[in-house]
């Protein structure tokens, strides 16, 4: 051990006669772009942090986007058609995530109406969503193909 501590104490002493032997405005172009650098990565970690988790469920009325909603929060299927006349907000951990052990994150779901008078709440909730599912209901899609499109 003090073998290692000596070899420490070299490595000291000859970094100190280098940086003497450094001109001054060279070191302090080092220790700034060191700060700089350090800011710079501080920045960004805190903008990294900021992601958004935001699902936007998005469809034609009747399509089944509630149900979804439901089931992606609490794993129960709600029968029948509800026709939702404002969004559906939570933020939880998916029904399906929470047997896994590990870092689980939740995720904020907005189950947006789609009902043709209502496809203003859908461009108010658009710009802080990370994804968007559009749900289109199976048995229905032929003869609604034409309005899933638009």
């Amino acid at each position: 051990m003090d073998e290692w501590v000596r070899q420490a104490e070299a490595w000291a002493g000859q970094a100190e006669h280098w940086i003497r032997q450094q001109p001054p405005e060279q070191i302090y172009v080092a220790v700034a772009v060191i700060i700089v650098t350090i800011l710079v990565l501080v920045a960004a970690s805190c903008l990294k942090s900021s992601k958004p988790n935001t699902i936007v469920l998005s469809g034609l009325s009747g399509s089944g986007k509630t149900v979804l909603f439901y089931q992606l929060r609490d794993g129960s299927s709600h029968q029948g058609t509800v026709t939702s006349m404002t969004h559906n907000n939570a933020t939880f951990v998916l029904h399906s995530e929470l047997e896994r052990k590990g870092k689980v994150k939740p995720v904020h779901v907005i189950d947006v109406p789609g009902h043709a008078r209502l496809k203003s709440k859908l461009d108010e909730v658009l710009p802080q969503a990370a994804g968007i599912v559009f749900v289109v209901d199976a048995l229905d899609f032929l003869s609604s193909m034409q309005a899933a499109a638009e």
